[in-house]
């Protein structure tokens, strides 16, 4: 999996961000839409522009609605019916918007397989207790060409993941 230090996450592709300093600017640039609203866009139609005509929509309330399922295969099924799809059309649909999940972390809840790219998410210790997240939600997609390590600036940490077009 590649690195990433530019911003050019925040304007094409989909991202899971929880680092404070990579989300620093969209917090304070631009307001976090709801959840139940991006997913209802999937939908019922995107509207015509993006909130405030943004480059970018910063998304609210995903890793609550991870945290609130009973177990990671809740959490994978609800994922793929909800999220895999949203993602699919969005980058069809505004090509040049970034969709951005802000997420709580800690970034220790994110986990990078790098053995195979993927990328899991949960408290659990055990790797078969967390729900995969790039299968989930990128059907796959992020791994090899045109995924991201999204890089703390000044630092060796991982402040979340990208991926440019998911299939």
């Amino acid at each position: 999996m590649q690195e990433m230090t530019a911003h050019s996450w925040k304007r094409r592709g989909c991202s899971l961000v929880w680092s404070p300093d990579l989300l620093r600017d969209l917090i304070t640039g631009i307001e976090a839409t709801p959840l139940d609203v991006v997913v209802e866009w999937q939908r019922s139609g995107f509207p015509e522009d993006t909130p405030a005509g943004a480059n970018t929509v910063l998304v609210g309330g995903l890793q609550t609605v991870l945290n609130v399922m009973p177990d990671a295969e809740a959490s994978y099924a609800w994922l793929r019916t909800n999220i895999l799809p949203l993602c699919r059309k969005w980058t069809n649909h505004w090509p040049r918007v970034g969709l951005v999940f802000g997420m709580d972390g800690p970034g220790r809840r994110f986990e990078l397989n790098e053995a195979d790219d993927l990328v899991y998410f949960g408290r659990e210790p055990e790797r078969n207790n967390k729900v995969c997240l790039t299968r989930a939600i990128w059907n796959g997609a992020a791994t090899g060409t045109g995924v991201f390590k999204l890089m703390q600036e000044g630092s060796r940490e991982i402040g979340g993941f990208h991926v440019v077009k998911v299939s």
